[in-house]
C-alpha cells in the first residue's frame, strides 16, 4: 500500500514537473505578446474620457455623431429627478464600466440619431434600484457633450435576459430604453429585467 501510495505521489510530481517546465518555456517564448496583451486590455479599461480628449461632437446635418465615443469614455450625464438620480453614461456595458455608472449597448444609437439607445446599470443602490418607481410621463434627461436630450416613459415591463424581442433596436424611432436586473433588490445576477421604454420629447443641441 505504501509503496502504491509513494508511486503515485511520484507521478504527480513528475507530471507537475513537466508541466512547470512547459508553461515556462512557453512564457519565455511568448513574453512580449503576453505583455502587449495585458497591456492592451488594461488600454481598455474604464478610463472616462482618456481616449477621446475632444467633446464628442454632432453632425446636425447628417443626424449622426461625427466621432463615435472609445469604450469606456463618458460621453453623458443620465438625470432623472424624479428618483433622485444622476449618474455619468460610458460607452459600452462591460462589468468594469458597470461599476461606474450606466452603460451604453454597443450597436443602438446615440440621442438625437432617431434610434434605439440601450443604457443599462446594476439594481444596487445609487444605481437603478428605484427604477420601478418610474411611471408613465416621468421624465428622463440624458446631458450628452453634445447636447440634452428629454424623454417621457411611455411603458414599462419585465422581461427574461434572453428575450431580445423586447429590447428590438430600430432606426425610425428614437426611443429610450433602460433596463436593470429585476427584482430590484436581489443581489447578483437574475433571469429577469425591468426594462423602462421612453421617447424623444425635446432635445437642445449645444452650440
Amino acid at each position: 500500500m505504501k509503496t502504491f501510495g509513494k508511486e503515485i505521489a511520484k507521478q504527480f510530481a513528475t507530471s507537475f514537473f513537466f508541466c512547470s517546465l512547459i508553461f515556462l518555456i512557453l512564457f519565455v517564448l511568448f513574453s512580449n505578446k503576453i505583455n502587449k496583451y495585458i497591456s492592451l486590455a488594461s488600454f481598455v479599461t474604464v478610463n472616462e474620457g482618456t481616449f477621446n480628449k475632444e467633446p464628442t461632437k454632432f453632425d446636425l446635418t447628417k443626424k449622426e455623431l461625427s466621432k463615435i465615443p472609445y469604450e469606456g469614455d463618458k460621453w453623458a450625464t443620465l438625470k432623472i429627478n424624479e428618483i433622485d438620480l444622476t449618474l455619468p453614461v460610458f460607452q459600452g456595458d462591460s462589468l468594469e464600466i458597470l461599476k461606474k455608472g450606466v452603460g451604453h449597448y454597443f450597436g443602438t444609437y446615440f440621442p438625437g440619431e432617431g434610434g434605439t439607445i440601450i443604457l443599462d446599470a446594476h439594481n444596487n443602490k445609487g444605481m437603478f434600484r428605484r427604477l420601478p418607481e418610474l411611471k408613465v410621463n416621468s421624465t428622463i434627461v440624458i446631458e450628452a457633450t453634445y447636447g440634452t436630450f428629454t424623454y417621457k416613459v411611455t411603458k414599462t415591463d419585465i422581461i427574461h435576459y434572453q428575450d431580445t424581442s423586447k429590447l428590438p433596436v430600430q432606426s425610425d424611432k428614437e426611443i429610450l430604453m433602460m433596463y436593470t436586473c429585476y427584482p430590484v433588490t436581489a443581489v447578483g445576477m437574475t433571469t429577469q429585467r425591468y426594462v423602462v421604454y421612453a421617447e424623444l420629447v425635446g432635445e437642445e443641441y449645444a452650440s
